[in-house]
This record gives structure tokens, C-alpha cells and sequence, in this order.
């Protein structure tokens, strides 16, 4: 390898390295949020996954996990005293009367989102510490035996982990821009 290809090779690294600090990738623990595998490692206890339920299309993709007084759930890898940001969507169709959806992370977490009726795909969100190493994350609908939540793009992360905003982004490309340009004075190239 010639010194022109050392320094060439060099200077690539260095440009890869600098967008990989500014654009760091996001940490999902859970696998299949959007259900586009099926039922893939999510456990069932009745329910199911469909595209378009009841004339409600899924939040993204083309399927959704459509539940009654089902639940289901996935086991969670975690670290002891790290924060988790979990963040889903849901919808429900054919309501009647009130209900609720609990969302749990086993031991760790408790949510508790009251349905009042049909409503389109809405965000929600909370955070937990894990208190152990791991734990599942269960969605469990209380609502009327003719209702359904569908549910789609569920995501568990560290909390803090993500792309960083707009401000962030520019310093660190900024800096790894005079980086480069310095390596590339040094180099010779």
C-alpha cells in the first residue's frame, strides 16, 4: 500500500468515524415493533396480527397487532439502573363504553391509558429504571368484549439515545469538518 493510498484510506476513516459521532444509531431493544414479521418474538395470549382492521390501516407498514381482552408480550434484555424510553402507538375501533390499556414492563413499570372510544392511531410514552436485568413489556386491554386496540411501532430504548438535535448535530460535523481539513494539511493530500 503506497503512502497516497494510506493517507486516502485515512482520511475516508476519518470522515466515516466523524458522521458516526453525529449520526449515532438508535438502540431498540425491541425486535419487530412494527409487526411486519407476524407474530415474530412477541408472545400472544389471543389476539393477532392483521394489515387493516375494522377500516383502521396500521400506524406504519402494513400490519398491526389487533387486540381484545388479550395480551401480549415481549421479553427485554436490560442493564440494571439504566433508563428506558418506551414509546408505542395506539388505536381502537367499535367502542362502546370506556375502557383501559396496562402497559407493563414485569416489575419495573405500570401505565394505565384510558380508552373513552374509537380513536385513531395516538403516540404515547413513558420511562422506567430497570431494577433488573430483564423483564417483559406486556400491553393488556381491559375494554368491552366487542372493542379492539390495535396497536404498532412499539420501541424501547436508553433513554438519551438517538440522534441528537439540529444544534448538536452542526457543532459535531463543524468540528469533524477542521478535523479533516487538518488531517488532510498533515497528509499531504
Amino acid at each position: 500500500m503506497g503512502m497516497r493510498t494510506l493517507r486516502s484510506t485515512l482520511l475516508a476513516l476519518t470522515a466515516v468515524a466523524a458522521v458516526s459521532f453525529a449520526y449515532p444509531a438508535k438502540a431498540n431493544l425491541i425486535q419487530n415493533g412494527g409487526f411486519e414479521n407476524g407474530e415474530a418474538f412477541w408472545t400472544f395470549f389471543g389476539g393477532s396480527v392483521q394489515g387493516t382492521f375494522n377500516g383502521v390501516p396500521p400506524h406504519s407498514g402494513s400490519l398491526q397487532a389487533v387486540l381484545g381482552n388479550d395480551f401480549v408480550q415481549q421479553m427485554l434484555t436490560l442493564a440494571v439502573g439504566t433508563t428506558y424510553h418506551v414509546e408505542f402507538f395506539l388505536a381502537a375501533t367499535n367502542f362502546t363504553q370506556p375502557g383501559v390499556v396496562h402497559v407493563a414492563v414485569q416489575g419495573m413499570a405500570n401505565q394505565v391509558i384510558a380508552i373513552g372510544g374509537n380513536q385513531s392511531y395516538t403516540e404515547y410514552s413513558f420511562d422506567f429504571t430497570a431494577t433488573q436485568s430483564s423483564g417483559f413489556l406486556q400491553f393488556f386491554p381491559v375494554i368491552d368484549i366487542n372493542s379492539s386496540i390495535l396497536l404498532d411501532d412499539v420501541s424501547v430504548e436508553p433513554a438519551g439515545v438517538g440522534v441528537p438535535d439540529g444544534g448538536t448535530t452542526v457543532s459535531l460535523l463543524g468540528c469533524a469538518l477542521v478535523g479533516l481539513a487538518g488531517l488532510r494539511r498533515r497528509l499531504g493530500c
